[in-house]
């Protein structure tokens, strides 16, 4: 009886081990096909940031990060800037997803699978993304002028001014994980 009871112990708990594991385990690195999609997403939402990221194409791209196992695109000094009130409201939510999906699209054309091993590839990578959100705000300012930030406009000045890495150098850094 004894025997019985472990037997089904241990298959209950590798039941619960199996289903309690992460959803990447089940697949495998990210392929040509996705990453390429990526880039192409990345660059169609610098011109529509929110249609993207309402799409079917969007709703992809986040759970295809948060599934793929081969990168990591964890959170920079840049996207704790935005919360931190550099954006508000629907405005930083739509830059919070384009700052993801530029900072997914560089690494993959860069094939950095985790930019925080060298501090020389996290700035870079860093100093792309918010160019690429940049991209995405300007766009947005276009079609709804309201859709203003001072601190993005910042940004933009010293982007323009080519001194966009001094900014980034400039900004707090990321909290440790």
């Amino acid at each position: 009886m004894r025997t019985n009871f472990l037997q089904r112990a241990c298959a209950f708990l590798t039941l619960a081990i199996g289903l309690a594991a992460p959803a990447w385990a089940d697949r495998g690195p990210s392929t040509p096909e996705e990453r390429a999609r990526v880039v192409q997403l990345a660059d169609a939402a610098n011109r529509d940031p929110i249609g993207v990221m309402t799409s079917s194409d969007g709703r992809w791209f986040m759970k295809w990060s948060d599934e793929i196992p081969d990168y990591m695109f964890g959170p920079d000094k840049v996207a704790f800037w935005m919360e931190s009130g550099a954006a508000k409201g629907d405005l930083r939510r739509v830059m919070r997803f384009h700052h993801m999906l530029s900072t997914a699209a560089y690494q993959v054309q860069h094939q950095i699978l985790d930019p925080e091993k060298d501090a020389a590839t996290l700035e870079a990578k860093t100093v792309a993304a918010i160019e690429g959100l940049l991209h995405a705000y300007e766009s947005l300012k276009d079609k709804r002028p309201e859709n203003r930030s001072e601190e993005l406009d910042k940004a933009i000045a010293m982007r323009d001014q080519g001194k966009l890495a001094a900014f980034v150098q400039s900004l707090p850094p990321a909290p440790k994980r």
